[in-house]
């Protein structure tokens, strides 16, 4: 069932009951908010709504594909080079 939100006399939605919902366990809804379900003309409150309701559950993570690894490269590593700043500063020192 769908529901329309109300704050400050400005009506949102529809919504599904489980976003609204979400929106309240996130906290993004205020004291002063309104819920109705559609096709009603009576506002809830939406703590006293959110009581009445079943909790969100959390969606299950994607399962993916395993990565494979690529082949190792066999090429040697190249020489380490002294920065720049690195070098000026070995200078000064001797």
């Amino acid at each position: 069932m769908m529901h329309y939100l109300s704050r400050s006399f400005v009506e949102f939605g529809p919504f599904p009951a489980d976003e609204i919902l979400s929106f309240h366990q996130r906290g993004l809804l205020k004291n002063t908010d309104y819920v109705r379900a559609e096709g009603k003309s009576a506002w809830t409150h939406v703590n006293d709504w959110a009581a009445g309701q079943s909790p969100v559950k959390a969606a299950a993570p994607a399962k993916t594909a395993p990565v494979k690894k690529a082949p190792a490269s066999k090429a040697k590593p190249a020489a380490k080079v002294a920065a720049p700043a690195k070098k000026a500063a070995v200078k000064k020192a001797k």
